[in-house]
Parts: C-alpha cells; structure tokens; sequence
C-alpha cells in the first residue's frame, strides 16, 4: 500500500513538474516575440525610445541571468522545488538565443530533472530560433556599448586613447592567440568600449587574461563580437559570473545541510501542488495571467492576446 501510495505522489509530482516546464518554455516564447516587437516599434520611433528599450531589454537579460546562475550549482538543486525549476527554465529559454550561458543553464535543467527520474538525459531537438533573433542579440550588446559610453572618460588626448587600445590589443591576442577571434574581436565598431572596460578593469586589479577566458566560444558566431566580449567581461566584474571562488556562508550550509537530512518522500509531497498554481506562481504578478493562458494551448508564441498581455507587462518594475 506505502509503495502504491508513493508511486501516485511520485506520478502527480512528475506531472506537475511537466505543466510547469511546459508553461514556462510557451511564456518564453512569448517573451521573445514580445520584445522582439517592442524594439522594432521603438526602432522605427525614434532613436532616443529605441535606447530606452534597447537598455530594458539589457536589464532583463542581467535580471534573468540572476535567476538562472544558481541553479549551475548542484547544491541549489537540494533544495529546488517544481516553482524554482519553472523560473529558471522560463528565464533561461528566454535568452538562451543570445547568451550560450543561458543555453548550458537549460541543459542543466534537463540533465538534473533526468537524474531525478532515474534515467538518462534526453536528447531534444533544436529549439526553434524565433525570426528576427538578430534583432534582440543586437539590443543587448548595443545597450551594453551605449551603457559604457555614457561612464566614458575623463577626456583622454588620441594618443592616450591609441595607447590603451594598443595594450590591451596584446592582452587580447594572448588570450586568443590562434584562429580569427582577437582580430574580429579589435575589428569590431565595440572595440573602443571593450578596451576601456579592460583597462578599466586592469587598473582595479583584475586578471584581463582570466576575464577574457571567461568569454565563451559563442562569441565566434556573435554579430558583434567586440560588445558580446565587453558583456560577458562585465557581468564578471558584476559578480555576475563566478570567477572560479564560490563564497559560502553559514545560512547557506545549514540550509543545505538540513536539505540532506529530508525524507525524500517529504520532498516528493511537497513538489506535487496542483501545475496550473504552481507555474503561476513561479512568474512575476504581471505574467501570471500568460501563464493560465499557456497552460491550455500547444502554441502560446502564436496567440496575438497574449503577445499583447506580455508586452503590456515589460515595462513593469516586477520584470
């Protein structure tokens, strides 16, 4: 009776967990084609709205970023339940065309939902790249070179500038000493933006060789590879991406340790919550309403309502 009884908390708690994956892949569909829209609005608008939105879209990408990233640590997985599955899996599949970091965060998601169904990892099919992509890759590395634009200088004479350019030019062919990549990377029109947030860096004391090994191999295949570098290596100095150290203090190892200590049945039960209510609750207020809407259709990034419901809702505070 323990055993059938379990195997039924074990059967809900996987379907949830599907409901919830399924909703949160549909909302970021519609997520992408929203802003994708919104930027081409504010394109044809003026070029002062299109800096505003192009700088939202950028604050999205660091603020889904943040919900992703724990989840690379296998201890976050301890403790995750079907709602902070959900979220991670929505903010990386809404970025996941544009930032290979986000890619790898959903391929953690399948490998660790795999591990807990005791099987191995499925082999999914590319995901279907949304039409004019370009246009939001471009938007997030335009508002990353526009950003450092704006903190730029104290004036500095030409020559000043030319020596900068020409010392962290070597720091970029060593760090990238074979192939294309540095002479595409100094090509580049955020090249200037680049070398001056290395140097930048440099003075501050960091290691521009690690910085620029932490640029992943994505950026052969970015539209501007200059300002992709220049993103990656400012979300390093954020402390956005671990740079090799994880701190750890003592809340966080109780509550890990306690998290070793639970009944896994416990953890079953607590996971099984009813889908819809579940994904709801993984999105900010003003998504939730997409999510109901997603649940009960196969192709929520075609529906023009909830296109429209999303991008009423990216200007909120809450994204």
């Amino acid at each position: 009776m323990a055993d059938t009884e379990m195997a039924e908390i074990h059967q809900r708690a996987t379907a949830a967990m599907t409901a919830a994956i399924q909703a949160a892949g549909q909302l970021a569909q519609v997520l992408i084609d929203a802003r994708i829209a919104q930027l081409q609005r504010a394109a044809r608008a003026s070029e002062d709205q299109a800096r505003q939105i192009r700088a939202q879209a950028r604050a999205a990408q660091q603020a889904d970023a943040a919900v992703w990233r724990p989840a690379m640590r296998p201890g976050w997985w301890r403790t995750a339940g079907t709602e902070d599955i959900a979220r991670v899996w929505r903010a990386a599949s809404t970025w996941q065309h544009v930032d290979p970091r986000a890619q790898q965060a959903r391929q953690v998601v399948v490998d660790q939902l795999a591990k807990r169904a005791g099987r191995a990892a499925e082999k999914h099919e590319p995901v279907r790249e949304p039409d004019d992509i370009e246009v939001l890759s471009d938007a997030v590395d335009r508002a990353m070179h526009e950003a450092t634009d704006r903190v730029r200088r104290p004036a500095m004479s030409a020559e000043a500038v030319r020596d900068r350019q020409e010392r962290m030019a070597a720091e970029v062919r060593k760090a990238w000493p074979s192939g294309q990549r540095a002479e595409r990377v100094l090509g580049c029109e955020a090249w200037g933006a680049l070398a001056y947030t290395l140097d930048q860096a440099q003075q501050a004391g960091h290691d521009v060789q690690q910085l620029l090994r932490g640029v992943p191999n994505f950026i052969d295949r970015a539209r501007t590879p200059g300002a992709f570098a220049c993103r990656v290596v400012q979300d390093q100095l954020d402390g956005r991406i671990d740079l090799g150290t994880v701190r750890r203090d003592r809340s966080q190892e109780a509550a890990e340790n306690q998290a070793a200590r639970t009944d896994p049945a416990e953890s079953i039960a607590t996971s099984s919550s009813e889908a819809a209510a579940t994904a709801a609750r993984a999105y900010p207020a003003s998504t939730r309403d997409v999510v109901a809407g997603t649940k009960t259709r196969s192709d929520a990034a075609g529906q023009v309502p909830a296109v429209k419901a999303v991008e009423a809702g990216l200007d909120s505070p809450s994204r």
